[in-house]
C-alpha cells in the first residue's frame, strides 16, 4: 500500500496522505513522497492547482517522534513534506478533515486555501513536546490570522475545531465530510481552464504583494503582469466574448 496517492483530475491534482492506521504520519519517506509529487503537479503542463488531503478521518497527525532530532538536517527533512506545498508554484487547498497535528498542522497552513469539515481540528501542540514552533509555523500563521488567533494557538497552545477555524479567518468554508473532496475539486474548478502562467504568475504576484513592498511597486507589477496576460489569446478571446455578450444584451433593450 503505497502511503501516499497522487491523481490528476480535471487540470487539478490531488495528493492524499494514505496511512489512516499510523494517523498519516508525516515519516521521511512520506516527505520525501510529497515532495516529489508536488514536483510533478507543479511541473505538468495542464495541473493548475493542488489538493492535499488525509486518509480517514485524520489529516496528518505529525512527525514522527523518532525523527525528531536536535539536528538541522533530520528537521529539514521533516520540513520538506509542507515545506514543498508551501512554496509550491501552484494554487494550493488543504481539505482537513479532521486532526492537522504538529508537522501536519504545519502542511494544512502551508496550504492557500482551507476547506474543513466540522471534525477538523488544528493543533499546534509544539508546546506538549517541549518544541518551539518550527517550519516556519509562526511566519505562515500570522499570514494567514490575526495576532490573537496566532497567540492563542502558538502561546496558549489552544486548538481550533473546522467551524472555529471559519470563524477566525483560518478556512475558507466547513462542508459535510462526504463532500470534502469534492467540494475542494468544485473551489479549483473556477480555474481549471485558466492558462496555466497566468495562475502561476497571479500566486507570484499575491506573494510579492504580502512582503511589505509598497503599494507602487505592486502597482508596477500588475501592470508589467496585466500586460503580458492581454497578449495572451486567452485573454483576447474571454474579452471578445464579454464584449460581444454586452453588445447583444445591449441590442436586445
Amino acid at each position: 500500500m503505497s502511503t501516499v496517492l497522487f491523481e490528476i483530475k480535471n487540470n487539478v491534482a490531488l495528493l492524499t496522505l494514505n496511512n489512516p492506521e499510523k494517523r498519516n504520519m508525516l515519516t521521511l519517506d512520506v516527505c520525501r513522497q510529497v515532495a516529489d509529487y508536488v514536483a510533478i503537479a507543479e511541473s505538468h503542463d495542464e495541473v493548475v492547482a493542488l489538493i492535499v488531503t488525509g486518509a480517514g478521518s485524520v489529516f496528518c497527525a505529525g512527525g514522527q517522534l523518532s525523527d525528531i532530532q536536535p539536528d538541522e538536517t533530520a528537521l529539514n527533512t521533516i520540513y520538506s513534506g509542507f515545506l514543498s506545498i508551501a512554496e509550491c508554484k501552484i494554487p494550493t487547498i488543504a481539505a482537513v478533515n479532521g486532526a492537522a497535528v504538529g508537522a501536519g498542522f504545519n502542511m494544512a497552513v502551508a496550504c492557500d486555501v482551507r476547506i474543513v469539515t466540522a471534525d477538523a481540528r488544528f493543533e499546534p501542540r509544539f508546546f506538549s513536546l517541549g518544541l518551539h514552533p518550527g517550519g516556519g509555523n509562526t511566519w505562515m500563521l500570522r499570514q494567514l490570522c490575526n495576532w490573537d488567533t496566532a497567540a492563542g494557538m502558538l502561546l496558549f497552545s489552544h486548538a481550533l475545531c473546522g467551524r472555529e477555524a471559519v470563524e477566525k479567518g483560518l478556512a475558507w468554508s466547513c462542508v459535510e465530510p462526504s463532500d470534502l473532496v469534492a467540494q475542494a475539486f468544485a473551489f479549483a474548478a473556477n480555474i481549471k481552464d485558466v492558462p496555466k502562467s497566468l495562475v502561476v504568475r497571479t500566486k507570484e504576484t499575491l506573494r510579492a504583494a504580502n512582503s511589505g513592498r509598497q503599494h507602487a511597486e505592486i502597482v508596477e507589477i500588475e501592470t508589467r503582469e496585466q500586460i503580458r496576460s492581454l497578449q495572451h489569446p486567452y485573454a483576447q478571446q474571454a474579452i471578445a466574448a464579454m464584449a460581444e455578450k454586452i453588445a447583444s444584451k445591449s441590442a436586445k433593450t
